[in-house]
């Protein structure tokens, strides 16, 4: 009697597949099985690179469920061996039992037990066996790759945006590489960390999901994927490898857990982002999460959310509101929400008022004509060190669009020789070549935008006119960007009842000049252009002298 048969064949990893003839000889071998039987084999599932350790095989599962219905389009599962089936003991068992539920027969070509309790009995210690074997495998493959990433050697996964791997040396017949700068990669990295601190000089610093809307509108193309999402986006800011240390072992994949810090790997690998930068970008992401700033903070529009604190008991400042809104104070917020007792001089100050007070104070003592040749100093000091690794960075990017560019005249001169037969594969070369080199030259012109040139002095009359004229933006700016210039000049306000203590730090400013706006967050509590207690002296609810 003709039988319908779900032939299944699997190997456990990728470069099996890729390499090894196993797969091919498994079908071959279980079709001639068939023929001999008499038996019709309806379809056929294959595995390429996929663990019977566990049923997280995409054919596998489809073959089940295929298979685990009433009725069943097929009578038998046909495998090479038990072990290409699962390589667990309970596995083995759950998931035969549930094809037998449906009359369908789990047969392996080179172990035929035959039927009974005996046969039943053989299968499940074979299966034991086969488990075992596994586990050991996998107990010294772990060995060997722990010792390789000891000895600073990549394991062979897919390397992280902005870094590719090279042999750098062969010993037997296994090669030992190493991550080296995928130079249009890494300025992809560069830019997302730009973008999320600084901005694109057309807006402020921007969120996981503006910065993967903004590369995505632009044709920038992930390594995993055609297209950036927030995972991607976030994955690349919080990724301590870009520092020069990628820590290996760090993640348990089968227990889904994380590994104690004492399990890490150390690996040295070229560093792309500065260990500086990249704790800016870990902070400012801390503080963006929704259990520490709630997003009615974040999002407020009030100018001194989150800034302004009281004296008394550093808590912050709230907003208060009166006569169904028609006036609207900073209030200290242990006194407002927990009572009297908790702040024993407690600060309330209309809305308004101190506002003008702040804007007025950073107009009066930052922008003078003294602080800004302190300012200008700063900026130059900044843009020599962007300048300078512009340059290092142009020239690999330069290199490779050079070779992207050959490899395109190398396609047309073939077509032009007649000899390109398939024009979809052409068309899709040329397509991702030329990507590759658009891509290449974006990030080429980002670095080759060379910043205006500043006056390495200022005289006395010049700085006191652009004083003047930044004193009358700044107060003359919508409450929108006045909200802007405060986040990115100030760090902490402190009101007291007298007076009230603004500080900031300069290389913030320094670094908002240069990437031509003024940041919307700073978090720094350093008082570096305010650093005496003489900001706002004297303040009071009537007026405020400096």
């Amino acid at each position: 009697m003709s039988k319908r048969v779900a032939v299944y064949a699997r190997v456990s990893t990728t470069r099996q597949a890729e390499n090894d003839i196993s797969i091919p000889d498994q079908l071959a071998q279980a079709r001639r099985y068939c023929d001999g039987k008499g038996w019709h084999v309806v379809r056929e599932f294959v595995d390429p690179g996929a663990s019977a350790r566990d049923d997280k095989r995409p054919e596998f599962q489809q073959m089940m469920d295929a298979a685990c219905v009433d009725p069943s389009p097929f009578d038998v599962v046909l495998v090479h061996s038990q072990s290409r089936f699962f390589r667990d003991t309970a596995g083995y068992v759950v998931s035969k039992h549930r094809l037998q539920k449906h009359d369908v027969v789990l047969t392996s070509i080179t172990q035929d037990f035959g039927e009974g309790a005996a046969a039943e009995f053989a299968e499940t210690v074979i299966a034991a066996s086969d488990a075992l074997h596994s586990a050991e495998t996998a107990k010294h493959v772990t060995r060997t790759m722990l010792e390789n990433a000891r000895q600073g050697f990549w394991n062979g996964s897919r390397p992280p945006l902005g870094y590719r791997t090279v042999v750098v040396e062969q010993r037997g017949q296994r090669l030992k590489k190493r991550l080296e700068i995928e130079p249009k990669e890494a300025e992809t990295v560069r830019l997302i960390f730009k973008l999320f601190l600084e901005g694109d000089g057309t807006c402020g610093p921007m969120g996981v999901k503006d910065i993967a809307s903004w590369l995505n509108l632009r044709g920038f193309k992930n390594k995993r994927s055609n297209a950036f999402f927030t995972s991607c986006v976030h994955g690349v800011l919080t990724r301590d490898t870009y520092t020069g240390t990628h820590h290996y072992n760090r993640f348990d994949s089968r227990a889904r857990r994380a590994r104690p810090a004492d399990e890490w790997i150390a690996v040295a690998v070229p560093q792309i982002i500065p260990a500086e930068e990249f704790r800016a970008v870990q902070e400012r992401l801390y503080q963006r999460r929704p259990t520490v700033t709630a997003p009615r903070i974040t999002n407020s529009e009030v100018l001194l959310t989150n800034l302004a604190r009281c004296e008394s008991c550093g808590a912050p400042l709230m907003m208060r509101t009166g006569k169904g809104g028609k006036y609207r104070y900073y209030a200290c917020a242990n006194h407002t929400l927990k009572g009297g007792h908790i702040c024993p001089t407690p600060i309330t100050v209309p809305e308004g008022q101190l506002n003008r007070l702040v804007i007025g104070a950073l107009a009066d003592q930052l922008l003078t004509a003294e602080r800004l040749c302190l300012l200008l100093r700063e900026v130059q000091k900044h843009r020599r060190a962007l300048a300078s690794g512009n340059i290092q960075r142009r020239s690999p990017l330069r290199r490779q669009l050079k070779e992207t560019e050959r490899q395109i005249r190398n396609l047309y001169a073939a077509l032009a020789e007649g000899n390109v037969t398939d024009t979809r594969l052409f068309r899709d070369a040329l397509g991702e070549l030329e990507g590759r080199r658009d891509e290449t030259i974006r990030l080429l012109s980002m670095l080759d935008v060379e910043a205006p040139p500043l006056r390495r002095t200022l005289s006395k009359a010049q700085a006191t006119a652009l004083a003047a004229k930044l004193r009358q933006g700044i107060l003359e700016a919508p409450a929108p960007l006045q909200r802007r210039y405060v986040r990115g000049l100030v760090s902490q306000i402190v009101v007291g009842r007298e007076k009230a203590f603004i500080s900031g730090s300069k290389t913030t400013i320094a670094s908002a000049i240069t990437a031509g706006e003024v940041n919307t967050e700073v978090r720094s509590f350093v008082r570096e252009w305010r650093s005496q207690p003489d900001s706002n002296r004297c303040f009071s609810l009537e007026r405020a002298a400096s």
